[in-house]
C-alpha cells in the first residue's frame, strides 16, 4: 500500500470519527421535557397540545406520562422521569402531598420542576408555577350570576358545585365565587364537593334541589358538569332558557365544548374561558429558561380570560 492510499484511509477514519462525534453530541444535547399529567380531559388535552407545539418549535422532545387520576401512579411516573434524566419536568399534580417525595428527588437531581395549571403552594421542590388566576375566574362567573339575580327578592339560594377540596384551582374558584356573591343582599350559598366528577355533580344537584327546591342559580367549578345540571333540571321540569320566567341561572369555568354548547343553546348564562394555549406556551418558556440556567418568577399567572355569554351568541 502506497503513502497516498494510507493517507486516504486515515482521512476516512478521521472523518467517520468526527461525524460520529457530532451525531453523538447532537443526540446527547437533545433537550427532553418530562410531562407528568394528572388525567386527560378536554381542557387538559388543550394545554398539553400547546406544550407539545411550543416544545417542538424549540426542538425539544416531550416525554408524556398520564396518571389517570392516581396520585401513587404519578409519583412513580415522576421518579421514572428523574431516572431517565430529563432536562425539566412539567407537572399537573393529582395530589401535592403524594408526589412531593418524587419532586424532591427531581430537585436533588437538579431537574427543574414547573407546575402548570394547578399550583402547588406548599411544595419545596417546584421552581415555578404557571396557570390561571382561579380566584378571578370564580369571581367573574359569580359576578355574572349576581348580575342576573340582582332583581330577585327575599333570600336567594344558589348551589355551588365545588371541584376537589385538595385542588388549589377548586379552592380558589370557590373563594372568588363567594366573594362575588356578596353583591347580593340576602344570599345563601349551598356548597357541595364533586371531585370534578360529573356523576357526583349530578347526584349533588339532585339532592340539593330535593332539599332546596327554590334554588335560583347553579355554579359549576368546571363547566364540563353543566350537562349533568341540565339533566337534573330537565327531569324536575325546571329547565327554562335564558330570559324565560323561572329560568335558573347557570355559570361555570373552563371553556369546554359542554360549556359552549349549553350557553349557545340558552340553558347556561355564561362560562369563563381560560387561555389554555398561553398557559402551555409559558410552561415551556419557563422550562427553557431554567434549563439554560436563567432565573424566572416563581408565580406566573395568565390573566387572560373571556366571559362567553348569551351576548356573544
Amino acid at each position: 500500500m502506497n503513502i497516498r492510499s494510507k493517507m486516504r484511509g486515515v482521512v476516512s477514519v478521521v472523518a467517520v470519527f468526527i461525524l460520529s462525534s457530532i451525531a453523538s453530541t447532537a443526540f446527547a444535547e437533545k433537550i427532553r421535557i418530562g410531562l407528568a399529567v394528572d388525567q386527560l380531559f378536554e381542557s387538559r388535552v388543550a394545554e398539553n397540545n400547546a406544550i407539545k407545539v411550543a416544545a417542538q418549535k424549540l426542538g425539544f422532545e416531550v416525554i408524556e406520562v398520564v396518571a389517570d387520576g392516581d396520585a401513587q401512579t404519578q409519583n412513580a411516573q415522576i421518579q421514572s422521569l428523574v431516572v431517565q434524566r430529563v432536562d425539566a419536568i412539567l407537572v399537573c399534580a393529582v395530589d401535592q402531598n403524594t408526589i412531593e417525595r418524587a419532586l424532591m428527588r427531581a430537585k436533588r437531581a437538579r431537574i427543574p420542576v414547573i407546575a402548570y395549571d394547578r399550583a402547588l403552594p406548599d411544595s419545596r421542590s417546584v421552581a415555578a408555577f404557571v396557570g390561571p388566576d382561579s380566584i378571578s375566574d370564580g369571581r367573574e362567573a359569580g359576578r355574572h350570576m349576581a348580575e342576573q339575580l340582582k332583581g330577585a327578592t327575599g333570600k336567594v339560594q344558589v348551589l355551588e358545585l365545588l371541584g376537589a377540596l385538595n385542588d388549589q384551582n377548586g379552592i380558589d374558584r370557590s373563594k372568588g365565587f363567594r366573594q362575588a356573591m356578596k353583591a347580593l343582599p340576602d344570599v345563601e350559598v349551598i356548597s357541595v364537593p364533586t371531585d370534578w366528577d360529573s356523576a357526583k355533580a349530578l347526584a349533588a344537584t339532585e339532592n340539593a334541589f330535593q332539599a332546596n327546591p327554590n334554588i335560583k342559580g347553579v355554579f359549576a367549578a368546571t363547566d364540563t358538569q353543566i350537562p349533568a345540571i341540565e339533566t337534573v333540571l330537565s327531569n324536575l321540569n325546571k329547565k327554562h332558557r335564558v330570559g324565560e320566567e323561572e329560568h335558573i341561572v347557570v355559570t361555570g369555568v373552563n371553556g369546554s365544548n359542554d360549556g359552549y354548547t349549553a350557553t349557545k343553546s340558552g340553558f347556561a348564562d355564561g362560562i369563563v374561558v381560560m387561555d389554555l394555549t398561553r398557559i402551555g406556551e409559558k410552561a415551556v418558556q419557563l422550562a427553557a429558561t431554567l434549563i439554560d440556567g436563567g432565573s424566572v418568577d416563581r408565580h406566573n399567572v395568565v390573566y387572560r380570560q373571556v366571559l362567553f355569554s348569551q351576548e356573544y351568541c
